[in-house]
């Protein structure tokens, strides 16, 4: 993809009001966002971008994880295994993985932006998410 290819989508992502513009062929994947662009040049694979999980205030005790990108949501460690990131009554910390997000086989690790415990997981393993969709509760911790 050139220059020019890629413009033109930064013009329909503006034009449409999209949040998210993700494209991929066999050796490109161009992901493009309203606060920037992300572009590798390399085959589908697992990725270390790790974007932040979003944290918004639900009401004065509860704050949501939220989805950072489309995809399909996953709190089980893998397909063969019965073991979770976590769980209600979980205790998790600033920066711990609760999930991760699949899409087009590239694996993005869902960290926490807060500490406390996970009072509901909303989403369910396997379940498609797109950008923003609410993932867990947490009660944060006391300061």
């Amino acid at each position: 993809m050139n220059y020019k290819e890629i413009k033109k989508l930064v013009k329909l992502l503006k034009e449409e009001d999209l949040a998210v513009l993700s494209i991929s062929d066999d050796n490109t994947h161009i992901h493009i966002e309203q606060k920037g662009i992300v572009i590798s040049d390399q085959p589908a694979a697992i990725s270390n971008n790790e974007p932040a999980a979003e944290v918004s205030e639900k009401s004065s005790e509860l704050l949501e994880i939220t989805a950072g990108q489309i995809g399909t949501f996953y709190n089980q460690k893998d397909e063969n295994s019965e073991e979770v990131f976590v769980t209600v009554g979980d205790k998790i910390e600033k920066g711990d993985q609760v999930g991760f997000i699949e899409a087009m086989k590239v694996f993005n690790d869902v960290k926490s932006n807060v500490s406390g415990v996970v009072e509901e997981i909303k989403i369910d393993n396997g379940d498609a998410v797109e950008f923003g969709d609410v993932l867990l509760l947490v009660r944060p911790e006391e300061a």
